[in-house]
């Protein structure tokens, strides 16, 4: 197949809709994914990729199969809802009756672990079909807009790209508008914090509202490699470079709690910093 860009080749190869286990043994069973890794030894695709809504599924395959690129279903509704080999009940009225507090461990642990292991999250279902972008849709209650979305699924570890689906060109406009929005606008912290039924107590959302630290500790990049760090039995050598590239360390905060003051979900962000300190050295 030729490409758009006249290439012989494609550059990600997709098996798609892998939502329970069955699902991924008979890919690996059947001679699928064998005919994945046969086309890209013959440079007919460069990378091989796989779409799932199940984090249990996903990780396996990251885990297992060679996956370079995942396409996975990621916003702050989903991102609160136990593994389910039926999509439909991520969106079921249900699930949402009662309160819900902090991400799905699973969903944590997957993006942790596509970030350990290379593999880019190209994110889909950002708007949840555009539920999220209306009030009386959203089992939020509250609506978000495009570019808070957009921000959120591109603030999760592994996260490269969202696709920002589109019913017309007006909204397609929006989505793409992203490039030039505003902190302001891009701003999601305060939205998930005013969702009625639904909290993340002590969860850092990696919001940057605890900016601007006095000795420019950029707090939610350190607690983001804190928390990649801390899912691993040992130190991942990418975790500690990037985090020995920031310009400023966890060992040099002053344990004045100012960001702790403004902080949304009420996280221990002076705690985090000590732990990050004793874990990196610095």
């Amino acid at each position: 197949m030729r490409s758009l860009l006249g290439t012989d080749y494609i550059d990600v190869g997709m098996i798609h809709y892998c939502d329970a286990m069955s699902d991924w043994e008979a890919i690996v069973n059947n001679g699928i994914l064998d005919y994945a890794r046969a086309l890209k030894r013959q440079g007919r695709i460069r990378h091989i990729g796989l779409s799932s809504h199940n984090p249990l599924v996903a990780e396996r395959a990251v885990l297992e199969g060679g996956i370079e690129v995942l396409m996975f279903s990621v916003n702050p509704c989903y991102d609160l809802q136990p593994a389910n080999e039926d999509v439909e009940q991520l969106w079921n009225e249900d699930a949402y009756a009662g309160t819900l507090t902090n991400m799905d461990p699973d969903r944590q642990r997957l993006y942790e672990t596509c970030q350990r292991e290379g593999v880019g999250i190209t994110v889909m279902k950002a708007f949840a079909g555009g539920d999220l972008l209306n009030a009386e849709l959203s089992p939020a209650g509250v609506a978000l807009t495009a570019h808070q979305c957009i921000a959120y699924a591109l603030s999760r570890p592994a996260v490269s790209v969202v696709l920002a689906g589109a019913h017309t060109v007006e909204q397609l406009e929006e989505s793409a508008a992203y490039c030039g929005a505003s902190d302001k606008e891009r701003d999601y912290a305060a939205a998930l914090a005013s969702f009625p039924r639904i909290h993340w107590e002590g969860h850092c959302m990696y919001c940057s509202h605890c900016a601007p630290c006095p000795m420019e500790i950029s707090v939610a990049d350190v607690t983001k490699f804190l928390h990649l760090a801390q899912a691993q039995n040992e130190m991942p050598e990418t975790v500690r470079e990037h985090c020995k590239a920031l310009p400023h360390h966890a060992g040099e905060c002053i344990q004045c709690g100012a960001c702790e003051t403004r902080c949304p979900f009420g996280v221990a962000i002076r705690e985090n910093m000590q732990k990050a300190n004793q874990i990196f050295g610095y």
